[in-house]
This record gives C-alpha cells, structure tokens and sequence, in this order.
C-alpha cells in the first residue's frame, strides 16, 4: 500500500481507505484521473491483471476521465485529450519532463495532420500547459519560453472564436508580465481583466487577487504603503468565500500577509500566515515551496526569529532546486540577501511585544517533547458498541473518515456530527463543520438516515451538550457514547463529557495515525505542536473553570509542556 500511494503521490491512509471500502468506495474525479494515468502507465502484464480482476474483456486504453471528441484527420483526438488531462497532472506535481514529453508528442503529429476545431482546441490546451511548465521552471522570455508558447496558444484560440480561453491565456501572459518585473503594467491589465466579462467568476476574482499581488511587490521595492494592496487582496478573500473555494481563500492569505510584510506590520502578516497555513492543504511541491517561502520571509523580519527563517529558507530552496521551480530559487535567494543586508537594529522588537511565532522548523528535542504530549492526549479506549457516535468538528476531516468506517464496522447505529463554524475553519467548511462532515460520510456509504447534526456548536462543552440534545429529539437515549475525535482531542473530550453528561459511559476513538504521518498530513509541524500545548493548557484549566473534569498530568508531560511554550508554541494558548 505504500509504494502504491508514494506511485500515486497520495498519502498512504487514502490506499488503505480505498481497500477498506472496496466497490462502496467512488474515487472523486481528480483522484479517479491520477488512478487512470497510472492504468494507462503500467505494463501489459500489469493491465492484463487489472482486467482478469475486474472479470472485464473492454480495452483500457481510453479513461472514463477524458475529454471525448469526434476524431479528427488523422489525429486521435480522444487520446490527445486524455493526454493533456495526464500532463496537466503531471505538471502540477512538477514532473516537468514528462508533462512536456507528452505535449510536444501530440504537437509534432498535428503538424502532419490538416487541423479541424477540434485538433485547433487541443493543440491550444497543449501549448497552455506547456506555457505553465515553462513558467514554473522560470523560464519566461525568449523562443521556447512561456511567453512565446502562451502567444501560440492566443492565435489558436482567437481563431475559434473562444472567448473565454483567449481571455484565460490573456491572464496567464499578465502573470509572466508580473514575474517578469512589469508591475504597473501587469496591475493594470489585471484591473481590466477583474472586470472581464469573458472570464468567469473565479477567474476574475484571481485576477483581484493578483491585482493585489503585482501592488505589493511595487510596495516592496518603492516603499509605497498603500491601502490598495491589502483592499484588493481582501476584495479576492471575499470573493473566493462567496464562490467557497478554500484552496484559492487560503492561498489569498498567504498573499494577504506578504502585503502587510511590505506595508511595514509583521503582526498581521504573521497572523494572516498562520491562517494560510491553518487552511492550507498539502498539495503540489510549488504550492508548498510558496508557502514555507512567505513563512520564512515573515519570520526573517523580525530578529528573534530570523535563524529559524534562514533555516526554513534553506530548506525550501533545498525542495525548489529538487523539483526544479527555477522562480522561486531566484525568489528565496533575493530574500535573503534583503535580509543579510538589513541591520538587525532596523528591525527591532517593539516594546512589550512578543517575537513572531510563525511555522519555523522544530528541534529534534521539541518533536520528542510533542510525541510525549501527543501520546498522553490519546486515551487508548479499545474500542468496543455503544448507542451512538459523535464526530467532533474540527479542521480536521478524517473525523468523518473514520466515523464512516467504524460506522461500517457496526460499532454504532447513528453518528452526530456537530460543529458550526470557527476563524479557522470557515475558509475549508463554509457551510458549517457538521454539514460538510456529514456530506462527506454520506460520500463514504453511510446512510443518510444514520447521521444527525447540529450546526450550532462553537466548542466542545457545546458538543457534548447539543449533540445530547439533537438525540433526544429524535428519542435516542443512549448508555453509551463514542467521542470520535482529532487525535489529539481524546483527552479533553473524554474529560468534558465526563462533566457535562456522567450518567452515559464515553468511549474516546480518532484516526490510528502515528504522530509523523499526522504533522505530514496538515503540513505544518509547529501548527501541530502548538494545537497540542493549546489542548494540553485546556486539560489543566478547563476543570478549574468548571468545563471539564481533572485529569491526572504526569511531570514529564508538564515538563514538556513548559518547554516548548518557552521554544514559542504558543499560538493555540487561551489568552
């Protein structure tokens, strides 16, 4: 299973959920796109045993994901589609070599071939993901450049008439604009664009985005600290909540504190990174290099915690060069020059200010010190029936995983999932923590008759006692409960439902997953450990707040505890 999720580029849980669920389990179509590509990868003898497997005698050739089109002189055009979704996969995984093996394959036969709209379309998606190859590997201007391809792909489009992708591309050519130094220009164009009716909805709040992206970096070189930037960067935050798009709302922070960098507040640029980081879901190395590129520049600004920015720059430049993001090598170098060449007296702490606390790298001390606290925050209940179940919203969506799958070991007959929304989860479950929960179990195979909700909860006093509450109107009294949670939150659940419901016997239950694969799953190891020291205080202090019951805590653990609110991992204590 594992050499299969590191063949697929997915995390190993995700295999293990698929060979759980066997035919209950429908791939989403990305996923389902990745599975066809590497079917159509293997060797004869491996697809022969695919379809001995499936008892099937159809060809493979042709993935339920493609893009059918009628053929075209000469040209499979049905085959070149699916090949363009291929490369497009493997260009976001930054495969660059191979993305562009398989574009220049098809481009070289149309040659030959009389063009109809058909292969004219195709050979312009081509040339786009070629030019986005390119562009990633910082290769901008000049013959065989971004630039140059991306201008091949406008005449293809412009001679269908396609509107929309010509606008598209027009928007990618205002990016390079952008990389390429042009900032008023690209900031202009991009200003047109935002208000294009040609683009879509989500295309136009891109282009508010980078509106705000292309001013910012003008800030930066010209120390002009306008509220433009931070005001177009908000406008795009806004915008991607309306269309719920929490992949572009989380990347918008990232932005969002880059621009407060430049205006001169560390404070909020620190803040809105920590948000991005919260809602950030591990994808592409370029999208992770992005990433741990503005947490380092933000942390290289203030001087108490500048080695650990130089640290987490080099170890991003480290993944750019493996994956050749050419950009940003240039980018995380630049970067540190700046900073090299800035006294630290310049940038000095303000007067009873904390240093910065933004994603640095830990020590092999402070995981040591964290596994010990992760480790005691887990009850190891075994797991046995009860009445009911309990998905305690969080962040955190293998709670649902792992409800559907205790669901179909039949430990319980009804789950109740409950959560509404909090800052840090409105940008990845706008609907509400329970609503997207629930969507997701349904997707898993549990029956919609099975799951109750409450959206109103705001905190774990609150679940426990609404999620009673929801039960009781459907006429559930339960004995016994299970309190399916983060990993991490075994403990504090255990100790609130202890208090706010002691008649009903509590089973605690989360993910199996080990501490490693947990910070590799988030993505983000110091925003682990500081939920972990934020859920251990809450352990301490709630009984003497009357939230929860005391639980015993080991000097080992307080110890750990002390340290790493010393090392400054502290973003997740109460006030």
């Amino acid at each position: 299973m594992r050499e299969f999720a590191a063949l697929l580029g997915v995390p190993d849980r995700t295999v293990s959920k698929w060979e759980a669920a066997g035919e209950s389990r429908t791939p989403r179509p990305h996923m389902q796109a990745i599975l066809d590509t590497a079917l159509h990868l293997a060797d004869a003898e491996a697809q022969a045993r695919f379809e001995n497997a499936l008892g099937s005698t159809g060809s493979i050739d042709s993935p339920s994901t493609g893009i059918f089109l009628p053929s075209g002189n000469g040209v499979d055009v049905n085959s070149w589609a699916d090949d363009v979704d291929r490369a497009r996969l493997y260009a976001d995984r930054q495969d660059f070599q191979f993305a562009s093996r398989l574009m220049q394959r098809w481009l070289v036969r149309a040659e030959d071939a009389r063009m109809d709209e058909s292969t004219i379309y195709l050979k312009g998606q081509s040339l786009v993901v070629l030019g986005n190859v390119q562009r990633d590997q910082g290769i901008l201007r000049g013959p065989h450049s971004a630039d140059s391809v991306y201008r091949q792909a406008l005449a293809c489009f412009k001679s269908l008439h396609a509107d929309r992708r010509h606008a598209q591309v027009e928007l990618l050519t205002t990016v390079l604009a952008e990389m390429s130094g042009g900032l008023e220009v690209s900031a202009r164009q991009y200003q047109l664009l935002a208000d294009d009716e040609r683009l879509g909805a989500l295309d136009r709040a891109r282009a508010r985005l980078w509106i705000g992206t292309a001013l910012s970096k003008k800030s930066r070189l010209t120390e002009d600290r306008s509220d433009a930037t931070v005001q177009a960067i908000v406008r795009a935050i806004q915008d991607f909540e309306t269309l719920d798009e929490p992949d572009e709302w989380s990347v918008s922070h990232q932005k969002l504190a880059l621009a407060y960098l430049a205006a001169g507040d560390p404070i909020k640029a620190a803040e809105a990174i920590d948000i991005a980081a919260t809602g950030h879901h591990l994808g592409s190395p370029l999208q992770q290099v992005r990433l741990s590129t503005a947490q380092a520049h933000i942390l290289c600004s203030d001087p108490a915690s500048r080695d650990s920015g130089f640290a987490l720059l080099d170890q991003t430049y480290e993944l750019a060069e493996k994956f050749g993001l050419a950009h940003q090598m240039v980018s995380i170098r630049r970067i540190r020059a700046d900073v090299e060449s800035t006294p630290k007296q310049k940038n000095s702490n303000s007067p009873g200010r904390k240093p910065l606390a933004v994603a640095a790298l830990p020590t092999s001390e402070q995981l040591e010190d964290a596994l010990l606290i992760w480790k005691y925050h887990q009850m190891g209940h075994e797991l046995k029936s009860v009445d009911a179940a309990i998905g305690l919203g969080s962040h955190d969506l293998g709670v649902a995983d792992y409800a559907a799958e205790l669901y179909r070991r039949e430990f319980f007959p009804v789950v109740v999932f409950s959560g509404g929304n909090s800052p840090t989860t409105k940008a990845k479950f706008p609907r509400g923590e329970a609503v997207h929960y629930k969507e997701h179990a349904v997707s898993l195979g549990i029956p919609e008759t099975s799951i109750l909700v409450d959206v109103e909860a705001t905190n774990t006093g609150q679940n426990i006692t609404l999620s009673k509450r929801v039960l009781a109107q459907e006429s559930i009294l339960p004995d016994s409960v299970m309190l399916i949670s983060k990993p991490y939150m075994e403990r504090r659940a255990y100790a609130t439902c202890r208090k706010m419901w002691p008649e009903v016997q509590v089973v605690c239950a989360s993910e199996p997953l080990k501490f490693d694969d947990y910070i590799s799953n988030i993505g983000n190891a110091k925003l682990v450990i500081d939920m972990l020291v934020g859920d251990l205080q809450r352990v301490i202090e709630y009984p003497k707040m009357g939230f929860a019951v005391e639980q015993v805590v080991p000097e080992e653990i307080q110890g750990a505890f002390q340290r790493l609110i010393e090392a400054g991992y502290t973003s997740r204590l109460m006030s």
